[in-house]
């Protein structure tokens, strides 16, 4: 146990040292002093001053998304995750990070096959006939192949890379910790959150890392699309997969980018629409990463979904809440929209709202008199976050991804029929659910519940308020009250005050054995007083110590 934290805190360092030289190289200097990483800065760098030993003339955003890039798949993921947040990070980063790539070179077959046999317990093939050596895809965390079982069928295994959740903990375990330390320093008014966006991000990485969760998402889509015919969910093998280990059917068909067939083209896109709003209005599970690679077409003209790592859920109160928000951008209804907008997320601070009112006017004001078709909802919707952002709205993670995979599904259909309208299709969607809500029995059940909550809050009202006086009255009610930035001023007075101390005790050293010295008295050394010589020595040792520790800090 004590070598296994001795090698994880060296593994740290080490990333560490990784992190700050890819922030100085890109010109990112200034945020080692914002997050007091100077102890992990390279010897030959600590003794001048910290900037950039960059030369590029590239915009902060391409240098963010360059750091990324170098620092590898945790970080590209992050970034590609943040890409999906206008409501939280500026258009022109989000450009710049919409083109992060998450590609890698393939492992070795042998590799694979290693990880394979790893993984069963076995030798491959015990249950495969045959594995092909070449990866239908390769990403930062696994990669895929085409297999046959045994028995003739087609599969697909998808496989984990070498030591890659170890390599992905280490950073998402300094992601944690850097996040805390950006939260205290940088982002203190809690407008944004960076522990939270970490905790979602390590939530959902390591979601993708077990495959098991994504093979029980597979059987969850299976199960809601059961009465769908022209919708096909690959079936999952249980005793072939594992947590780095994922066989599934294979489902031969083309991706939807590849589709020639025009007249088929029409039906694609309304059958496409049709699947991806029963999953985000009826079902509340839906795909969060419907990007064309994920969506194939039969032979027989089927739609089938594969790659279920990344999805997304949404209770009924918030679907209920996203149908209202359609409706009112369908009617241009600007006061029900803004109304449902801040429903659904939370203020992190007094909003001027009749600045977001005008804002909203000239969003609506730009669709008047266009027709439905004639609406394209996605730059809708990516203008809604970015008035999220501009407003400090913070929106729940869901919708986050729901907007994503709404916009990216409207993209591709859009791609498929230019003259097809997505939100003609929703609209039976949206009034099936307001018409739900809308049930006399609902209502009633709703009324029921409201009255059930005010009669409890009002039962123990008396009995709070009593225990409240009761405190007061012991003079035992204490108000808690949190200093923003305090702990950090606390270190610092610690670190000036343990330096003078030593700074006083140096001169303390030096005055003594001088006075020792001259006394010339007591055991000596090639004729000099040995408690001198030693002062003297000691006085040395502390003074470079206390040197090389304001050099090493950059603050001086």
């Amino acid at each position: 146990m004590f070598f296994r934290r001795i090698s994880k805190r060296y593994k740290h360092i080490k990333r560490y040292r990784e992190i700050v030289e890819v922030l100085i190289k890109h010109g990112f200097g200034y945020l080692i002093e914002v997050m007091d990483l100077h102890q992990f800065v390279p010897l030959r760098k600590r003794i001048k001053k910290l900037k950039s030993s960059s030369s590029s003339q590239d915009s902060k955003a391409i240098r963010v998304r360059k750091v990324l890039e170098e620092l590898g798949p945790t970080f590209v993921k992050l970034g590609q995750l943040l890409s999906t947040r206008p409501d939280l990070v500026p258009k022109r980063y989000i450009e710049e990070l919409e083109k992060l790539q998450d590609q890698v070179p393939p492992m070795e077959f042998e590799t694979v096959l290693e990880e394979i046999e790893q993984e069963l317990g076995t030798t491959y093939q015990d249950h495969f006939k045959e594995i092909s050596p070449l990866p239908l895809a390769s990403a930062s965390i696994g990669q895929v192949h085409k297999a046959i079982l045994k028995d003739g069928q087609k599969v697909v295994i998808k496989v984990q890379r070498t030591s890659i959740e170890g390599r992905m903990e280490t950073d998402l375990e300094i992601m944690s910790d850097l996040a805390v330390v950006l939260k205290n320093r940088v982002f203190a008014d809690g407008v944004i959150d960076p522990v939270e966006i970490v905790d979602n991000f390590s939530k959902y990485i390591k979601q993708e890392l077990d495959y098991r969760i994504e093979a029980k998402n597979a059987i969850k889509f299976n199960n809601n699309f059961s009465q769908e015919s022209e919708v096909k969910i690959a079936k999952i093998f249980w005793g072939l997969t594992t947590r780095r280990m994922l066989t599934m059917e294979f489902i031969d068909g083309i991706k939807i980018n590849n589709l020639t067939e025009e007249s088929k083209k029409g039906y694609l896109a309304k059958l496409i629409s049709k699947s991806f709003l029963k999953q985000i209005l009826i079902d509340g599970f839906f795909h969060a990463d419907p990007h064309p690679g994920n969506i194939l077409i039969t032979s027989d003209y089927k739609l089938a979904l594969i790659d279920f790592g990344l999805v997304g859920q949404m209770s009924q109160e918030d679907r209920e809440k996203v149908a209202s928000l359609f409706i009112a951008l369908i009617k241009k209804d600007m006061e029900q929209a803004i109304e449902e907008l801040l429903e659904l997320g939370m203020i992190t601070r007094e909003i001027d709202i009749k600045a977001l009112k005008r804002d909203f006017y000239k969003l609506i004001d730009r669709y008047y008199g266009l027709a439905i078709k004639e609406i394209e909802f996605a730059p809708v919707l990516n203008q809604i976050l970015e008035l999220s952002f501009k407003y400090k709205i913070k929106l729940p993670i869901e919708f986050i991804l729901l907007g994503k995979s709404l916009m990216t599904v409207e993209r591709i259909v859009t791609e498929i029929d230019p003259e097809f309208d997505i939100l003609e299709v929703a609209r039976p969607f949206i009034y099936k659910i307001i018409k739900e809500r809308l049930r006399p029995k609902r209502l009633a059940q709703d009324i029921y519940s409201q009255i059930e909550d005010l009669i409890t809050v009002l039962f123990k009202l008396p009995e709070e308020l009593h225990t409240i006086f009761k405190l007061v009255e012991n003079d035992n009610l204490e108000i808690t009250l949190r200093h923003i930035g305090i702990k950090r001023l606390i270190s610092k007075l610690d670190i000036i005050t343990n330096r003078l101390s030593v700074s006083m005790i140096i001169s303390a050293l030096v005055v003594g054995s001088s006075l020792i010295m001259l006394s010339d008295r007591g055991a000596t050394l090639l004729g000099y007083p040995i408690i001198g010589i030693s002062g003297y020595l000691i006085a040395a040792l502390l003074g470079i110590w206390l040197v090389v520790s304001i050099i090493r800090s950059g603050r001086y």
